[in-house]
């Protein structure tokens, strides 16, 4: 049987805790941190992902593995059984891929929809849902709009519900440390731009927290430093430890991009659009935690970062 025609069950070892927690996208960067924190607290956790491989990474924190696909409500059926609240970390990766050309849509907002028509249908709890910090710059974006009609549908669903909306979490500003390493980066606009990414252990840590609660509404989450973007650049050649050498691309240049890729590569199309407006506007969130973005900067240098420049 194809495990992704029906949920693959792996037991793990029984524990006692708070419930059983799904969380979906559990092979994601977000979602191995939230079931780490889980884990940690004794809470019972059931992990949901599609791929076999690196669902087996999972062993050590799960107490039940959870192979489905989202995107196709027949296989979840079982998925949610003894589960008695979800956090659904569940989403395309912002990160450019050349074989990805599926819309956000397409997926973040159909998977997450048929998790939650599925979560009330087995009468769980408390459905926590991972989106970001919208502002009106580019809250029309289709990256934005694929998670906002997710969170409109909670609103509707008579499920107690959280969002967490955390500003850019420190992997996404990854890709600066490979643009170091070859000697040039570039950034839309002037860089001036603030923000203050956050680290997503203390995004799980929200997570775990808006769970315990029973009011619905958003939480923003952001990290203790605020910085532009010129400033993230710079950092990550510092961390790679060569020369900065940053280009300002134009923003209306990129802006106009977006249309005419859409019909050959959807999903390029909208990560550019969302990418050109956020990076160029201001956005900030409350204070959590304390870890900062060139401590992880200097850590994945010096784990992952190859000769060649690109991350492992």
């Amino acid at each position: 049987m194809n495990p992704l025609q029906s949920p693959t069950v792996r037991p793990g070892s029984s524990r006692t805790g708070t419930g059983r927690v799904l969380v979906a996208g559990a092979t994601g960067m977000l979602g191995r941190a939230v079931a780490v924190a889980l884990h940690r607290t004794g809470t019972g956790v059931t992990t949901l992902s599609r791929d076999p491989s690196r669902a087996e990474a999972l062993r050590n924190v799960a107490d039940t593995v959870v192979l489905a696909d989202a995107t196709r409500p027949d296989s979840l059926r079982g998925a949610f059984d003894g589960v008695d609240a979800v956090i659904s970390c569940l989403g395309a990766p912002m990160a450019f891929r050349a074989g990805d050309r599926s819309s956000f849509r397409d997926l973040d907002t159909v998977a997450n929809l048929n998790l939650v028509r599925a979560a009330r249908t087995a009468g769980v709890r408390r459905f926590v849902y991972v989106s970001l910090l919208v502002r009106p710059a580019w809250a029309d974006t289709v990256y934005a709009r694929a998670h906002e009609e997710v969170v409109e549908h909670l609103a509707g669903s008579g499920l107690s519900y959280g969002v967490v909306r955390p500003t850019g979490m420190f992997p996404v500003f990854d890709p600066f440390l490979a643009m170091a390493r070859r000697g040039i980066a570039w950034i839309p606009g002037d860089g001036q731009a603030q923000t203050n990414p956050v680290h997503p252990d203390e995004v799980a840590a929200a997570c775990v927290e808006v769970l315990s609660r029973e009011d619905a509404g958003s939480t923003a989450v952001g990290g203790p430093e605020v910085l532009t973007r010129q400033q993230i650049v710079e950092l990550a050649f510092r961390a790679v430890g060569t020369k900065p050498r940053i280009v300002h691309l134009p923003r209306r240049a990129l802006l106009a991009a977006p249309p005419l890729l859409r019909p050959l590569h959807p999903r390029l199309s909208e990560v550019l659009d969302f990418s050109a407006r956020a990076l160029t506007h201001t956005f900030l969130a409350p204070v959590t935690g304390h870890r900062r973005l060139s401590d992880h900067f200097d850590d994945v240098v010096s784990r992952h970062l190859s000769p060649s420049g690109a991350l492992s």
